[in-house]
């Protein structure tokens, strides 16, 4: 998966006061690639747009996104600077932006950043341009809009979906007697106890819990929720964490580490590259991931590829619960060109164009438009999971309704911090680590800013 946020929102502020504006950035047309810099007009009088994309796993969504992008300015006589930008550093490239009121005109978002910027009142109404691509290419999936919908309006325009599914090494489970594969999460501790062998490095649950990894984040709500627990709250104001139902689930997961010793000894420290290199390297025999990993060994492993089985996550007591990944792009009130930036996210989510995008990432970036998931790459057996499970995402916030509190939650790697310590602190007990996350997550709903 992706590489996600690797510091907090506090320290993030403090990185950028330190040290600027700075971070990672690719292609870019128009040659200027500040996001305030000549905002109204550029060379010979053209408005200048400032864009700031997400890498991509594959460089030719880089250069698609680049050359679109380009092919926008020539049409419209806009010149546009394109900033392709490695997820872990825009958090302090956007809190710098909004301090200076030097921000892009167009950003690339996770739904939690949304609800996050939003809380902050720093987000363009974008329902508009979310009506209009309705309108001209079809409906776009539900879900996607509802993450990024306070009282009524879309703060976001969704741009692709990404889900964490089971993979799971055919071979291995056969040889174990496993004929297909975990149903429920208990099913799951068992197959990974029996696929451990320690004489050969291999280990059946590739789990980790590094201080940035967001794929453990994602993945212990799921399980989380499947038990009936939650880390958030009913009302958006009082947490319901510490619960017999989330301890259960802490015990489940502790176990997995502790008791059974189903998951390799470097997991504790894993950022989120760590499953995928477990996984290719032959050290784990499942793990829970996006599209990347299954993109990758469809390339360089086809042996790895076709020994590959992909899965919906298991079930728990109360159900299967899958965490909602969605992606957008959103303009920032402070904008100078509104209007524009508003034609340019439309223009890239142009159907045509779009669906050329979206297959070049897939299974990893799977499309917002429900039409397009009926197109013959999503019907592969391997590719269809990442798009049949969108429908039934959940996300932060639940059993409530997302909001802007859940994803600072998120960002702020509360979750993960507890489960290393459950993890590492002889006699802290899945009761006390609980308790602990309940009054840190209550800490931050309480915050009034």
């Amino acid at each position: 998966m992706k590489t996600w946020l690797k510091k907090s929102v506090a320290v993030s502020l403090l990185t950028v006061l330190a040290a600027g504006c700075s971070g990672g950035n690719g292609g870019e047309t128009g040659g200027n690639t500040n996001a305030g810099a000549d905002a109204g007009a550029g060379g010979g009088g053209k408005p200048t747009l400032t864009l700031w994309m997400k890498k991509q796993l594959f460089e030719d969504q880089n250069t698609m996104i680049t050359e679109r992008a380009k092919q926008f300015g020539e049409e419209n006589n806009v010149n546009v600077n394109v900033e392709i930008i490695a997820y872990e550093d825009f958090y302090p490239k956007w809190t710098a932006a909004i301090e200076s009121k030097s921000v892009p005109d167009v950003s690339f978002f996770g739904y939690q950043e949304v609800g996050q910027f939003y809380g902050k009142n720093v987000l363009e109404n974008v329902s508009d341009s979310v009506g209009k691509l309705e309108t001209a290419n079809g409906e776009v999936v539900a879900n996607t809009k509802k993450a990024v919908t306070f009282e009524g309006k879309q703060y976001g325009v969704p741009f692709w979906t990404e889900t964490q599914v089971l993979y799971y090494r055919k071979d291995l489970l056969e040889a174990a007697g496993f004929s297909a594969p975990p149903a429920t999460w208990e099913e799951f501790r068992e197959m990974a106890k029996a696929l451990t062998d320690t004489s050969k490095g291999l280990y059946g649950a590739g789990m980790g819990y590094g201080k940035g990894n967001s794929d453990a984040e994602f993945l212990t709500r799921g399980i989380i929720w499947s038990y009936g627990g939650s880390v958030d709250t009913k009302d958006g104001k009082t947490v319901i964490a510490d619960s017999p139902e989330t301890v259960q689930a802490a015990s489940f997961i502790r176990d997995i580490f502790m008791t059974d010793k189903s998951t390799p000894p470097s997991a504790l420290g894993w950022d989120d590259s760590g499953n995928n290199k477990a996984y290719l390297s032959g050290q784990a025999a499942m793990i829970f991931n996006t599209g990347s990993v299954l993109a990758s060994i469809k390339k360089d492993n086809p042996d790895l590829y076709e020994k590959t089985g992909i899965a919906p996550y298991p079930a728990g007591p109360k159900g299967q619960f899958i965490p909602g990944i969605s992606n957008y792009l959103g303009i920032f009130k402070d904008s100078k060109n509104k209007e524009l930036a508003k034609e340019l996210i439309e223009y890239m989510l142009d159907a045509d164009w779009y669906k050329s995008w979206i297959e070049k990432g897939a299974p990893l970036t799977a499309p917002v438009y429900t039409e397009l998931a009926k197109e013959p790459v999503w019907q592969d057996e391997k590719n269809k999971a990442f798009v049949e499970s969108v429908s039934g995402f959940y996300f932060l916030g639940r059993p409530g309704e997302y909001n802007p509190k859940a994803g600072e939650v998120f960002n702020l790697r509360i979750v993960n911090d507890m489960f290393q310590k459950l993890m590492l602190e002889s006699g802290y007990t899945p009761e006390t680590a609980v308790k602990e996350l309940s009054a840190k997550i209550q800490e931050v709903y309480g915050k009034t800013s």
